[in-house]
């Protein structure tokens, strides 16, 4: 699903009108005092509305790529590194984050726009006579799919403390990730309620697969996967603009070499040159004249498009599913993501061989961080943030988040 870029370009202008309508008194959510535009809540606003929603989620998904690769195993943060500058990204990198950390500060608020837009829309949606039934939907699945993609933002991303994931709505209490899971899950059945077609049916159920996976609920995982994308479909992507550029490019690639890949995307390549398809990176002198390091080239523009999920992904997730009860169906899954970049089977699969098949796929689309942390494979010294912090801001604005 590609979302009209013409439409995202106008809409960053206009999204700060509906932005100035609603007096934000905290970070995260809770609307107090709102001045209501009844003027929004109109049939013909809404497809303006819809297109809010999807530009926030556009601002939101790339900044928290970014702090996830960076947080992750992923990215590297170098000062020897030429414009490596921001020691926020460095504190990031250590996993010794500040709760004033301003990089994450930047992600936070926007997350909670995200939140709060799409359960806005629907309920301007409820409040409508419609004439016409098909914007009526598209505007429910419009604010299910995202209002659930922002819980589950919460959830994956975000923490109290660092290894307790959640986060907070509303004003109200800490929600954890179990908990701020399924509350995702709730809007995600509700968009495949209102799927207007078979490749949004899937992929609704290649979201809620990955919400169920990252949740530790095989069964459920498994169930949905099997209904998910498919190949031939498109991924579904953030989109950006020059307007509006990719935060990957703009901080961790052609537009400023801050974050840079961790050597072994060099090691994958080296070893196997085909991986060139799935690994893209040039190498850059250090400041030192003799260090190289490897910029990613994956978003190569300032309006590269990023995966959020893909049916390369879904075969990887099922691949993981059948890994123990049906080895051969897991292989060959693999293999067809593998053959999808020209790269030649594997002869066998073990869970490690999966896990760095999921690095090399997965790379550059926030899928590691959750990775380390369900296989125990994160990379940082007991009492590093696994997650990020919920921001100081917040923790001051909302009496019901405790101190660390």
């Amino acid at each position: 699903m590609r979302h009209n870029k013409f439409l995202i370009v106008v809409a960053l202008s206009l999204l700060m009108m509906w932005i100035a309508c609603s007096n934000f008194v905290d970070e995260v959510d809770p609307i107090i005092d709102q001045v209501q535009d009844d003027l929004l809540n109109d049939e013909s606003q809404i497809p303006f509305l819809s297109t809010g929603v999807k530009v926030r989620f556009a601002t939101t998904h790339d900044q928290l790529v970014t702090l996830a690769e960076g947080l992750s195993d992923a990215f590297i943060f170098d000062s020897n590194v030429p414009n490596a500058t921001f020691p926020q990204f460095r504190e990031v990198d250590d996993g010794a984050i500040q709760l004033d950390n301003n990089s994450v500060d930047n992600m936070f608020f926007p997350l909670g726009e995200l939140r709060f837009f799409a359960d806005d829309l629907i309920r301007r949606v409820n409040l409508i006579n419609f004439t016409n039934a098909e914007t009526k939907r598209e505007a429910l699945f419009t604010g299910y799919l995202y209002g659930g993609i922002a819980r589950y933002f919460f959830a994956t991303y975000m923490g109290l403390n660092p290894t307790e994931g959640g986060g907070v709505i509303e004003n109200g209490p800490f929600i954890p990730s179990a908990a701020m899971y399924d509350s995702a899950l709730v809007n995600f059945q509700q968009a495949l309620a209102q799927a207007g077609s078979p490749y949004e049916t899937r992929l609704v159920n290649s979201i809620i697969a990955r919400t169920h996976l990252y949740a530790g609920n095989a069964a459920a995982a498994l169930q949905f996967a099997q209904n998910g994308l498919a190949t031939g479909d498109a991924p579904f992507q953030s989109l950006h603009s020059t307007e509006s550029s990719n935060f990957v490019w703009q901080q961790a690639g052609l537009g400023r070499s801050q974050y840079v890949l961790d050597p072994r995307f060099r090691g994958y390549v080296t070893a196997n040159p085909g991986e060139a398809a799935r690994i893209q990176f040039v190498n850059i002198l250090g400041n030192d004249g003799v260090t190289v390091f490897q910029l990613q080239t994956k978003y190569n523009e300032v309006d590269s498009p990023i995966d959020f999920i893909s049916s390369q992904e879904n075969e990887l997730m099922l691949a993981e599913l059948e890994l123990s009860s049906n080895p051969a169906s897991a292989l060959a899954r693999v293999n067809a993501v593998r053959a999808s970049h020209g790269l030649a089977p594997l002869a066998a699969l073990d869970l490690n061989a999966l896990i760095i098949e999921r690095d090399k796929e997965l790379l550059l689309t926030g899928a590691r961080l959750p990775d380390q942390r369900r296989f125990g494979i994160f990379h940082l010294p007991a009492g590093s943030w696994q997650f990020l912090p919920i921001t100081e801001q917040e923790r001051n604005n909302n009496p019901n988040i405790p101190d660390v």
